[in-house]
């Protein structure tokens, strides 16, 4: 009885079930390729600007040299709907501020709360613009 018992046991051992490719099936009906496409090459420049650090950032647009006579200015349209008129001063009787606030451009990288800005067009362009702004860095050191 323990043959008749071991018998259909060895039968279902030598039977190897059928191997069934089900992500080729799946490539086949999404219509994929068997090998995978090569990346395109903007990728290894990605990898080589991680490796190079972060990408500059880019510097802030310089201000107009006249804002009272740029159409463009958002500003300068808002004033004149309001019946501001070029050269005469603000408010309702005409007698405040007539020039233009000046810009302070604060220095990449600093946070909210930054008290020191660079004040646009103060140092001429070149190396003696930079002296001068060292220099005066170096005074306001001292002097505090």
């Amino acid at each position: 009885m323990e043959a008749a018992r071991k018998a259909p046991l060895k039968a279902a051992e030598t039977e190897q079930p059928k191997y069934r490719d089900r992500a080729s099936e799946r490539r086949i009906m999404h219509n994929q390729p068997d090998v995978p496409l090569p990346e395109n090459t903007t990728t290894v420049s990605k990898k080589k600007r991680f490796a190079e650090g972060p990408p500059p950032q880019p510097s802030p647009p310089p201000a107009p040299l006249a804002p009272g006579k740029d159409e463009n200015n958002v500003g300068n349209k808002l004033l004149k709907m309001m019946g501001w008129k070029e050269g005469s001063g603000l408010g309702t009787d005409g007698d405040g501020r007539i020039d233009p606030v000046q810009t302070a451009i604060y220095a990449q990288g600093v946070g909210l709360g930054a008290s020191k800005a660079k004040e646009f067009g103060k140092y001429a362009e070149g190396y003696s613009g930079y002296v001068h702004m060292a220099q005066d860095a170096a005074r306001e050191r001292y002097g505090s």
